[in-house]
């Protein structure tokens, strides 16, 4: 395997240690046998620069290629990333004889930036891993940001170095949640004889790092001086320019702690391995903290470790190799030291053992190498798909909370699930426009992009996202056109026909509504023109919409299959909206007058709020409303026997299909349905729960006959555990694929 590593900063002979885990990381790689190149930009500002200055080094098994590239001014930086890949792409390929299989980025700026316009030059897929905690707060432009965010939605791989970076990583940028490889550690750590003094010796602390103010140096030592005042222990400091030493040591001199603290300077880091095997705990009180390189090496040494409750400190210290303590709180640290020198912990060689031991399962390179090669073979796997480009003129939430944004996310992962390589177009306009650029780029250098799937917003695309985030009134009309220009079958999921309904919008009372009808009007007119296909809720919806026939085809909500228990007994369950437009007030009076049923309605607090007044009166033991989201409703389908979709009639429910009736049909639930809706007619059909007319009484009248007999509620569950496989999203992707292939042919 080829890899190419393109890092956002590496080590050089100014700075040796600089990135040096990068190098390390690099090395293992290729020692594993994969053939590895670096390639190293370096960042001059637009006045200095004085061309590419291409360098190439060997470094063992890895050959580091150097380039300088311009820092483009703010008003320049949409141009960056192209300019950056055309300057990586001649370096390389002057030093390289093949391409690469795979493309590595370390942080996303300028790393990422760069791996992705060679991966859209190359049709390479992209793994990037993020280290740096300050890019979760840098100011960037609003270019920079939306060539970022594209560049991070279109790589195959996102991974961190711990479970909560992962987790802020996710909710900074609004994507899935990162893979986890932890940052590795060198086999000498591991190997190392451990020098460990006697108990008679003072317990030795130490702290490692390059001293900068994020890590807490004097804070560190002013903790230990509280601290030597119960227990006899010494610290060493390692690390930092000759500048900090200096400061250091000024301040151990003024505390009177000389013979007590020595502060080592730089320590080459070959020799970390045997300075850690005759320390006994480290400590690391830094603010910040991705992925904390150095805990990793001191739990590999078999040190105990005192670490801050940064994202690196949560994640790699555990009771059994030491403790976490607040940030910033200088007698929770004292505390923590003299409990560990009193324990004496890590003195015998039995624990270091130990937490060496554990520490291997983790932090090893034959861990670290299980992981990151994987990452690298579902990248190059990734990209031997058939291509297509996923289209939303919003960004897709990979934590929906209304079924508008979960519909997209499910579809995009059902293209994949059925082996799509998907090039996103979404987010907002500058990021679509990104987006599209680099479908167009991809389309030239000879990529094929076999379709085009749209899903379409609940308001005009003009207004998808806020109007701070920019406007672009004709992008998403040119991206259809383009994709009919070039053969790109093209198909749009339209939904929401709301506005057709809407009195305010059809009447156009206000100046409001007259603007939102005509750009919902626009929307469809740019459909039409791009003969783009239209899938729908349900055939019924063509003439409403209006769209030819031949032009468009029923497209229901796809289920998520989820294994829930089936209790016994009459046990109703809503999960959607409330107020008058949902009419479940006759659903709430029928449980109200049956004794034998209970009622769980799940809506949105501020919902509920709204409309409290009107169901308020039937609340008791039978009747809880409750407010949950995501994995929160798993128990709540667990308690349920029967889910609820008896709503009021109209002519809106004649033609859409409810997100809520795959979902309790993906949990094999029976639901009860109300006659006149689309909804109680795919029911029906499917045969997964009664039909009724819509009043209180029959309803009532349903729940008694059910409890009389209750063999009828499971056939109703059986038989949707029975026909949910076939109404996946999966299967809804599928058919979706199927129908634009065959338009095509």
């Amino acid at each position: 395997m080829r890899v190419l590593v393109v890092p956002s900063w590496y080590p050089s002979e100014q700075e040796p240690l600089n990135g040096s885990f990068f190098r390390e990381q690099a090395a293992m790689v290729a020692e594993a046998g994969h053939e590895v190149t670096l390639l190293v930009p370096r960042l001059v500002p637009l006045a200095g620069w004085r061309g590419p200055a291409t360098t190439v080094e060997h470094d063992g098994e890895l050959t580091v290629i150097r380039v300088a590239m311009p820092a483009l001014p703010r008003p320049l930086q949409r141009l960056e990333q192209e300019l950056m890949g055309h300057l990586a792409e001649s370096a390389y390929r002057s030093a390289m004889p093949a391409l690469p299989d795979v493309l590595h980025a370390h942080s996303v700026m300028p790393g990422l930036l760069i791996a992705q316009d060679l991966a859209v030059r190359w049709g390479r897929g992209v793994v990037v891993t993020e280290h740096r905690p300050s890019s979760l707060s840098a100011v960037r432009s609003p270019a920079r940001q939306a060539h970022l965010l594209h560049a991070l939605a279109d790589a195959a791989a996102v991974a961190t170095v711990s479970e909560p970076f992962a987790e802020a990583i996710a909710e900074h940028y609004d994507i899935a949640r990162p893979d986890v490889i932890p940052l590795p550690v060198p086999e000498a750590f591991f190997t190392t004889p451990s020098g460990v003094h006697d108990a008679a010796g003072p317990y030795t602390f130490l702290h490692v790092s390059n001293l900068v103010r994020n890590k807490r140096p004097e804070e560190t030592i002013e903790a230990f001086a509280r601290t030597v005042e119960h227990v006899e222990a010494r610290l060493l400091i390692a690390g930092g320019t000759t500048a900090r030493v200096e400061e250091l040591r000024a301040l151990v001199s003024r505390l009177g702690l000389e013979e007590r603290i020595e502060v080592l300077g730089r320590v080459e880091r070959e020799r970390l391995p045997d300075l850690m095997a005759r320390s006994h705990c480290l400590v690391l009180a830094s603010a910040v903290e991705a992925g904390g390189t150095v805990l990793g090496e001191a739990r590999a040494a078999g040190l105990s470790v005192i670490a801050t409750a940064t994202w690196a400190g949560r994640a790699w210290v555990d009771p059994a190799s030491g403790t976490v303590v607040p940030t910033d709180d200088a007698e929770a640290l004292s505390t923590a030291m003299t409990a560990m020198a009193r324990e004496a912990r890590a003195t015998a060689q039995e624990f270091r053992d130990t937490v060496r031991e554990t520490a291997r399962d983790i932090f090893s390179s034959d861990a670290f190498l299980t992981r990151q090669v994987d990452a690298y073979r579902r990248a190059i796997a990734a990209e031997d798909r058939p291509r297509m480009i996923f289209h939303a003129p919003f960004p897709t939430d990979p934590r929906p909370r209304s079924a508008s944004r979960l519909r997209p996310l499910r579809m995009l992962e059902a293209f994949q699930e059925n082996g799509y390589r998907l090039h996103p177009v979404v987010g907002a306009p500058r990021q679509r426009a990104v987006a599209f650029r680099a479908a167009r780029r991809r389309l030239r250098a000879g990529q094929q992009l076999g379709l085009l799937y749209s899903e379409n917003s609940t308001q005009p695309n003009l207004l998808a996202t806020s109007v701070r985030d920019g406007l672009a009134p004709i992008l998403d009309a040119r991206i259809l056109l383009w994709a009919r220009r070039r053969g790109i079958p093209a198909g749009e999921f339209y939904r929401d026909v709301y506005w057709r309904f809407s009195t305010s919008l059809r009447n156009v009372r206000t100046p409001r509504a007259a603007v939102m009808n005509l750009l919902y009007r626009l929307d469809l007119a740019a459909l039409r023109l791009a003969r783009v296909h239209l899938f729908l809720p349900s055939e019924r919806m063509a003439p409403i919409v209006p769209v030819p026939e031949t032009a468009s085809s029923a497209l229901p909500p796809g289920a998520t299959v989820v294994d829930s228990t089936s209790p016994e007994g009459l046990h109703l369950l809503y999960v959607g909206g409330l107020g008058a437009e949902y009419g479940l007030d006759a659903c709430v009076e029928a449980v109200a007058a049956t004794p034998d049923a209970t009622l769980t309605l799940c809506v949105p607090p501020e919902q509920w709020e709204k409309n409290r007044s009107r169901y308020e009166q039937h609340l008791g033991e039978r009747i809880r409303v409750v407010h949950g989201s995501g994995p929160e409703l798993e128990p709540l389908y667990d308690a349920a026997s029967v889910c609820v979709l008896f709503v009021e009639p109209g002519e809106y429910r004649t033609f859409a299909a409810p997100v809520k009736f795959f979902e309790y049909l993906g949990h094999g639930k029976p639901v009860l349905l109300s006659r006149g809706t689309y909804a109680g007619e795919l029911g029906e059909r499917l045969e997964i729960g009664p039909v009724i007319d819509y009043s209180a009484d029959a309803l009532r009248r349903e729940l008694e006959d059910l409890h009389a007999h209750p063999e009828r509620l499971a056939r109703y569950g059986d038989n949707a555990r029975r026909v949910r496989h076939d109404q996946t999203w999966a299967a809804r992707a599928r058919r979706a694929a199927a129908q634009l292939t065959a338009t095509e042919r």
